[in-house]
């Protein structure tokens, strides 16, 4: 029975040892930073809950796609304007969401309507614009992303970049 209560104590002592070695949580952010992030957000926030609530309404899968694209371009044009302010750790973060609205949203979308759609009609010329317009999005982007400088999180992000690319071809 002894031999229990020393593992029981010697797990709890060691798991509360292992616990304290953790990163130290980043310090709250202060109203002042919080009332600054909602303004440089409030029309990336605007655009892409706009598009969602249309993407959501929308009756056909190419409209879906299209108004996916739409808010992937939202990001585009946020992700842009932090290039240009040279804000690298913006352009990483929203290049990062970019890249999963894309995978996870638009790349299924666009594969749905392709299913549903015959060949050489009206909507099939529809979602072969979306998919272009889509890869000038990225093609946008690699040519905005390298004003930011020597970022390492930006240049993983042009990296991704270039999957995107691959995959909407």
């Amino acid at each position: 029975m002894a031999r229990w209560a020393f593992l029981l104590t010697a797990f709890v002592a060691l798991a509360a040892w292992a616990g304290a070695q953790g990163p130290v949580p980043p310090a709250p952010l202060s109203a002042e930073d919080k009332l600054r992030l909602l303004r440089a957000n409030h029309a990336l926030i605007e655009n892409l809950v706009r598009d969602g609530v249309e993407m959501s309404k929308a009756g056909r899968p190419v409209d879906r796609a299209a108004h996916c694209r739409l808010a992937s371009r939202s990001l585009v044009n946020a992700i842009r304007e932090a290039a240009r302010t040279e804000d690298a750790e913006r352009v990483a973060e929203l290049t990062g969401l970019y890249r999963t609205v894309v995978r996870d949203g638009l790349l299924p979308t666009l594969a749905d309507a392709k299913r549903g759609v015959t060949p050489n009609s009206p909507a099939d010329v529809a979602l072969r614009k979306v998919r272009s317009d889509s890869v000038e999005d990225v093609k946008d982007l690699k040519t905005a992303l390298p004003a930011v400088g020597n970022n390492q999180r930006v240049k993983d992000a042009l990296k991704q970049l270039d999957e995107l690319v691959e995959a909407l071809k």
